[in-house]
């Protein structure tokens, strides 16, 4: 045996050896990793559930990110037309009723109709990128660990904090007014940390 190949041998077996540690010590990533993510769902309204179910999305960098053709699937479904933005920390509403959001609110930030309904039981929701790539996903429910205030009281099914991830239940809470608060912060008293 020659002196370079024990020390390639040595090699290999250094970084596997690294390789597992490093995948035993550092956590799983998720399968979504974007700067645009679900925020605020209105899947249960308290009346008229077929004008008033909506999805925010909120832009997690500074910069305005064009999302055309991406599409939010699953549970509801949506592609979002060419030339769609979300601004810079910023929201963007999805309705299965733009016009009559538009009418209650006065926001302009708001796109659709998205196709099918929101489940008053929860479901999965995804936002995928047009390469198809999952951006962000919540399979939202009303048992468990899920807040039930949202489930027809009227409230909105919240994140808690803008930077939070999506996925885990403990993420989200009822919003504070009826309603919800599309296209701004949902709890604008509080500092969101």
């Amino acid at each position: 045996m020659t002196r370079g190949s024990g020390f390639h041998r040595m090699n290999v077996a250094l970084l596997a050896a690294l390789s597992t540690a490093l995948s035993i010590a550092l956590p799983a990533r998720s399968a979504a990793d974007s700067t645009v993510v679900f925020n605020e769902i209105h899947y249960h309204p308290a009346t008229a559930e077929d004008q008033n179910e909506w999805i925010e999305l909120h832009n997690q960098m500074s910069v305005n990110m064009d999302i055309s053709n991406w599409r939010i699937d699953r549970g509801v479904d949506f592609t979002f037309p060419e030339g769609t933005i979300v601004p810079g920390g910023g929201y963007l509403v999805v309705a299965i009723d733009p016009a009559a959001l538009k009418s209650a609110t006065g926001l302009a930030n708001i796109v659709g109709p998205f196709s099918g309904r929101l489940s008053n039981a929860g479901e999965r929701l995804r936002l995928v990128n047009n390469n198809r790539r999952t951006m962000d996903a919540v399979d939202y429910g009303t048992s468990g660990e899920w807040p039930v205030a949202p489930d027809g009281t009227g409230v909105t099914l919240a994140k808690r904090n803008l930077n939070l991830g999506s996925e885990p239940p403990a993420n989200w809470r009822p919003s504070a007014q009826l309603g919800g608060t599309p296209g701004s912060p949902n709890f604008p008293a509080d500092t969101e940390t």
